[in-house]
């Protein structure tokens, strides 16, 4: 869960409306909904609709819309957030290109089966610590980004993030009963 919250973030430090996301330590970004800006759109293509196949949730930016209303951010706070997600942007993008190809070699090598156990703890090894080098700059980011919100608008931030996530859990409980009952009609 906390992987697929940090793309939420990652890319598009998203926020508001419904639809799949989840929790992390960051927290600030666990609602999402239709937006032009997606993960791991580049800079220069915000207009983009841009998604991880495997994900299939929009993140949108929550200094931005409808929620920069509801949270009464203002011109300069919005500006402020999205010269900081901007400035992160590259770092993120480029250390999720290096995270997914040392997934993609570790599958390769398990797939293979021939690796001694010593290699693959390597690849593992190299695989975790760039992972947690992509966690640590979006955790930064996003304190940043909340360092620039006023206290009261943290707090309106946090119960939009707690509604979605109870809409998040009901339904992926709807989805595994689901799952269950086609199972048991094979």
């Amino acid at each position: 869960m906390a992987r697929q919250a940090a793309w939420i973030l990652a890319a598009a430090a998203a926020i508001v409306s419904a639809g799949p996301a989840s929790a992390s330590a960051g927290s600030l970004c666990d609602v999402t909904a239709p937006q032009t800006e997606q993960r791991g759109a580049k800079p220069s293509e915000p207009d983009k609709d841009r998604q991880k196949p495997s994900q299939g949730h929009r993140p949108l930016k929550f200094w931005q819309g409808e929620t920069k209303t509801e949270l009464g951010i203002t011109n300069q706070q919005s500006a402020e957030i999205e010269q900081i997600f901007r400035s992160t942007l590259p770092k993120l993008e480029a250390t999720k290109d290096k995270l997914d190809k040392l997934e993609a070699a570790l599958s390769q090598t398990i797939r293979d089966n021939t690796a001694d156990l010593a290699s693959v703890a390597q690849q593992v090894d190299r695989l975790e610590g760039v992972r947690a080098e992509l966690y640590k700059t979006r955790t930064l980011m996003l304190y940043r980004m909340r360092g620039v919100l006023s206290a009261d608008q943290r707090a309106k931030l946090q119960q939009i993030v707690d509604r979605a996530d109870a809409r998040r859990k009901s339904s992926d409980s709807k989805d595994q009963k689901d799952s269950k009952d086609r199972d048991g009609r094979r």
